[in-house]
């Protein structure tokens, strides 16, 4: 009866242990690699994902992905090993490899776990067809020539070109003093001797006179004072000679 309720009792469930488990040791590996396995704690804040060449331990450990969310039994990194390969500058060589994966917690200590043994290995050599005793031998004459097959191509019809525009001469401004030439570079009816016969001096002589009569009107007036001036001391000092006799 006992030995039954302990078997009936529900079990807790079992924590999820941190780990890659694709790829396992001895694998090896070329192209695009899912990267599987657990990064998960607690007080979780980051993993990352890190390789190590086997033959040049000197560069260290070189972290290729991170993330910031916690992965149970998932996708932790997509690892393409073939960049580079196209401009004959691999950054993952061919050869034996190393990764680790650290659990970065909220306090900053981590835990790390490593995966050995991997090998690289994206250079194949291109297999030599064989040729089959079987297949009918063709005769050469029968076999067409490239060149024959090339078809030349018929050049399109050219847009047409529209013409620039025709620049057109500015317009010039009307009553300037300044000296304009004219376009054959001598003075003539537009040049210096037209600008200043076209100027207007009506305006210069009525200021002139109307400055000529200011003019006289201010010397009448200092006139006129100064003969009242000399009236007013003459009837003072008569005056003031009947009083002293």
């Amino acid at each position: 009866m006992l030995l039954s309720l302990i078997l009936t009792r529900p079990q807790p469930a079992l924590a999820q242990s941190n780990g890659v488990t694709s790829p396992v040791p001895g694998d090896t590996l070329s192209g695009v690699v899912i990267v599987a396995g657990t990064a998960t704690h607690p007080e979780f804040l980051r993993y990352e994902m890190a390789f190590l060449r086997q033959n040049a331990t000197e560069a260290g450990w070189i972290v290729f992905a991170e993330g910031s969310q916690a992965v149970v039994e998932g996708t932790l990194a997509i690892w393409d090993t073939t960049v580079g390969r196209d401009a004959n500058a691999p950054v993952f060589p061919d050869g034996a490899y190393q990764l680790r994966l650290r659990v970065v917690r909220q306090d900053y200590n981590y835990d790390e776990y490593f995966v050995n043994g991997l090998t690289i290995s994206n250079s194949s050599p291109t297999p030599t067809p064989t040729p089959d005793e079987n297949e009918p031998t063709r005769d050469a004459a029968a076999t067409p020539s490239p060149l024959s097959t090339i078809e030349t191509p018929i050049p399109g019809i050219l847009p047409s070109l529209t013409p620039f525009p025709t620049p057109t001469r500015p317009a010039t401004p009307e009553n300037s003093v300044g000296v304009i030439e004219s376009p054959d570079g001598a003075d003539g009816e537009g040049g210096v001797l037209g600008q200043i016969a076209s100027v207007d001096t009506s305006g210069f002589g009525s200021a002139f006179w109307t400055g000529v009569r200011l003019a006289a009107y201010a010397f009448g007036a200092l006139g006129v004072y100064i003969f009242l001036r000399f009236l007013f001391r003459l009837g003072w000092r008569e005056l003031s000679g009947r009083i002293n006799r």
